[in-house]
């Protein structure tokens, strides 16, 4: 049984997308063919939305697979069934933060150029390597930037509140006009994980 939509589920149902079950949650599986997707990501920039993806904040260090947000603030993100999570699943001090936030990846190597227009963040290699975060004004709201590269392709998790999940998802599409920025779905995704 669906039970969950993401805060872009009519602006996605709008252009055309196929979608899928997926822990819960109707999601897009597909805008296209996710192999045309995939190429696209792997060639240039594609957008997704993963806002399914279980998140805790927490004020102490968690065990395992956690970003540091702050001076004694953690978040632990991922998929929700995943072993990871079992320590924020129902524990004392973790705080379920999953239907606040919408988590939009961006994703590809020309995703530091979108976003470089739409936020003063430095996402070099250097400043923002893979697995660390920053939090930043992307498109005029606050953002906490997740670095999670798929492979060797540069891909940022943009976690904002769910109010202004369309607002930035347009703002990110139209940044991405010039490098033909598509959206793409969980098939592609899979592909791109491998």
């Amino acid at each position: 049984m669906i039970t969950k939509r993401s805060a872009l589920y009519h602006h996605h149902r709008t252009v055309g997308a196929w979608f899928v079950e997926h822990h819960g949650w109707e999601l897009p599986g597909r805008f296209a063919a996710p192999e045309a997707e995939a190429a696209q990501v792997l060639g240039g920039v594609g957008l997704a939305d993963l806002s399914y993806r279980a998140k805790f904040e927490t004020q102490s260090e968690p065990v395992q697979s956690w970003w540091r947000l702050g001076a004694g603030r953690y978040l632990v993100i991922g998929e929700p069934h995943s072993e990871p999570l079992a320590e924020a699943r129902g524990s004392a001090g973790f705080v379920d933060v999953t239907s606040v936030y919408a988590n939009l990846l961006l994703a590809g190597p020309r995703s530091k150029h979108v976003l470089g227009k739409l936020s003063s963040l430095n996402t070099s290699g250097e400043s923002l390597p893979n697995l660390s975060c920053a939090q930043a004004s992307v498109a005029h709201v606050h953002a906490i930037v997740l670095r999670e590269d798929l492979m060797e392709v540069p891909a940022f998790h943009l976690l904002v509140t769910r109010d202004y999940a369309e607002s930035v998802w347009e703002a990110l599409a139209q940044a991405g006009e010039e490098f033909a920025l598509r959206p793409f779905g969980l098939e592609a995704l899979r592909l791109l994980r491998g």
